[in-house]
């Protein structure tokens, strides 16, 4: 996202949580960016639209942050876990979108709930291949219910310690707590063999979201795409090129890869080839989470 397109998108979020979605017009985000009609229309073809692009900033700025985390760990280390799961916690608390859920999924805006359930399924579906990670393949037919328990237990917990006067939240503890609990309901689930949830109906909610497997060659194929543009520079052409070598190895170093993501992304900020570089991100960590 360039820089002027991230300033609207901001001025559209202040201007949502303070009025609600539903509530501003595009003549308000207009009003308040002190842009033309036709530049909001420039860069986002509708408020849906502008709405969906501020998720997915913070879904991508969360994603970024996790992979560094990642770096040189143990990703079985059930501590590792708990920091990556409060990045997104306190993130979108202070960002505000809890509150920008909860107005939409009481909405009648069918277009906005849409958006909301893809971004929730993504985390839940994130968080059930890190417990996979974490527990061992014995939770995998039960992983997307245990990922639905966590954040339920996670995110009630957190509400009513805020309606109790509990400030500031303190998020990386609530979430050891909960990790704690998940123990022995992992256990009993694995054990047993019992779910709640139809695994053939979160299949289809999965397709729902028809979100195809990325490949590597579609990420190979950018990064080559992308040094041919011989108006680089040389730290961005040193990163595309490094992130190339390694998707072409056999046996692609992961951490390796994640470690360069973040740079790879801030060389390319205001340059003409920032959507590229954005895309070419987004690829490269969903193929990690699918295939790694």
């Amino acid at each position: 996202m360039n820089k002027r397109k991230k300033k609207i998108a901001e001025h559209s979020l202040a201007l949502f949580l303070e009025k609600g979605i539903l509530s501003t017009s595009v003549q308000d985000i207009i009003d308040r960016a002190g842009i033309s009609k036709g530049t909001f229309y420039n860069y986002f073809s509708s408020k849906a639209e502008c709405v969906s692009a501020i998720l997915e900033q913070i879904r991508y700025e969360i994603n970024l942050r996790r992979s560094e985390l990642l770096v040189g760990k143990d990703a079985k280390d059930p501590e590792l876990l708990i920091e990556q799961i409060s990045i997104f916690s306190a993130l979108g608390e202070k960002r505000g979108i809890q509150a920008l859920f909860e107005e939409i999924l009481h909405s009648g805006d069918k277009e906005l709930k849409e958006l909301v359930l893809q971004y929730r399924v993504l985390e839940l579906e994130w968080l059930a291949g890190r417990f996979i990670e974490v527990y061992g393949e014995s939770v995998r037919p039960h992983a997307f219910e245990c990922a639905v328990l966590f954040y339920g237990m996670l995110h009630h917990l957190l509400f009513y310690r805020k309606m109790t006067g509990e400030q500031p939240q303190d998020v990386r503890m609530v979430a050891s707590s909960v990790m704690q609990y998940m123990e022995p309901i992992v256990e009993t689930l694995a054990r047993r063999k019992t779910a709640v949830l139809d695994p053939q109906r979160i299949a289809a909610l999965r397709e729902h979201l028809n979100h195809p497997p990325i490949q590597k060659k579609d990420a190979i194929r950018k990064l080559r795409e992308l040094l041919e543009d011989s108006e680089l520079t040389e730290p961005q052409t040193d990163l595309t090129q490094a992130l190339l070598t390694e998707l072409e190895r056999d046996d692609v170093r992961v951490a390796v890869v994640n470690a360069l993501l973040r740079p790879f992304a801030e060389a390319f900020e205001d340059s003409p080839n920032q959507p590229a570089a954005k895309t070419i991100s987004s690829q490269i960590w969903y193929y990690l989470k699918q295939n790694h």
